[in-house]
């Protein structure tokens, strides 16, 4: 029987993290949000970082996955406040047209609160955004 041309190492567990890559990556977890509603797939960036490090840090693993609910949320609630105005503008004969600017308004309460949990994440504390639905966990 043959052995193997390199050596058999035992699967190891990832490294953990370091307090302050902790910290950066919870960052980035949500600061990659803004980043990626750019390309416009702001659930994008969260979620790379979820994939990619949640088994390394139970900190970045929260941050992570509270931005990718903050964006799924965001999502769904524009989603429906423009199928709601888009209704309100046909019953009105196009009068509601004048408030189409009100489904801008998660994208503004989006950056504002992304922006705070990035503060949060970055001095080491947790952050919930309020109002979302928490599906990944």
């Amino acid at each position: 029987m043959s052995q193997p041309p390199y050596p058999q190492q035992p699967p190891s567990s990832p490294a953990p993290l370091s307090p302050s890559d902790e910290r950066m990556w919870g960052m980035f977890g949500h600061l990659s949000a803004i980043a990626a509603s750019f390309i416009g797939l702001p659930f994008l960036g969260p979620l790379i970082v979820f994939l990619v490090l949640k088994d390394r840090s139970g900190f970045v693993r929260g941050h992570a996955a509270e931005a990718l609910n903050m964006t799924i949320s965001v999502i769904v609630y524009e989603l429906v406040l423009g199928v709601l105005l888009g209704i309100f503008t046909v019953v009105t004969l196009g009068v509601g047209g004048l408030f189409f600017w009100v489904a801008g308004i998660p994208a503004i309460v989006f950056l504002v609160f992304t922006i705070l949990a990035a503060v949060a994440a970055n001095q080491g504390r947790v952050y919930r955004y309020p109002l979302i639905f928490r599906l990944v966990r």
